[in-house]
């Protein structure tokens, strides 16, 4: 009986903690929670995460007259192309970068583990769609951007980690990294595709 009473509050305090760690740091939470989940399924994360960012660009730009419905549509499909294609090819790039530094993790592990990082970025996505459906905000940089900006701390762990610790090298690849996917993002919304 007391054994029960010990493990209900154990399994309690572990809940707990999730949720305040999901608070604070979803992607953390998620990471942990996502542990030996395929590459191929971590990358339904970043691209949701960017396919309703896009989504949002789309719905501010329509909302001030700049695209039709069928173009937010449409870019929203470019955002699922954009979080899985982009964020594996940065993967892969800082994974031949950390190998040529002797990392011992496979592309397997850095594909997926970069993908899980873009968990907050999906939070803030979601979180930004309801304030646009809800309070008819524009919210793309106020909460698309936030979350790509989110992703780059998990992004600079990982990068760390491929190379047993150098955070110099971390900080350098996942700026570059941040940069090339805000700069995409704003290239492909001026283009208004």
């Amino acid at each position: 009986m007391v054994n029960q009473k010990a493990k209900a509050n154990d399994s309690f305090m572990s809940s707990l903690k999730d949720s305040i760690i999901m608070i604070t740091n979803p992607a953390a939470i998620l990471k942990k929670k996502m542990q030996g989940v395929s590459w191929q399924v971590a990358l339904i994360i970043p691209g949701s995460a960017f396919s309703l960012f896009f989504l949002q660009t789309g719905i501010d730009l329509f909302r001030n007259g700049s695209i039709g419905l069928i173009r937010v549509v449409l870019m929203g499909l470019l955002g699922v192309i954009y979080g899985t294609i982009g964020v594996t090819g940065l993967s892969i790039i800082c994974f031949f970068i950390t190998k040529s530094m002797g990392t011992t993790k496979d592309m397997k592990w850095a594909i997926s583990t970069f993908a899980m990082g873009y968990s907050g970025t999906l939070v803030y996505a979601v979180t930004g769609l309801i304030f646009s459906s809800l309070l008819g905000w524009n919210t793309a940089v106020a909460f698309g951007v936030t979350g790509v900006l989110w992703a780059l701390r998990p992004m600079m762990a990982t990068i760390r980690h491929m190379t047993n610790g150098n955070a110099t090298i971390g900080v350098i690849l996942s700026t570059i990294c941040g940069t090339i996917l805000l700069f995409g993002w704003a290239l492909l919304s001026q283009l208004g595709v």
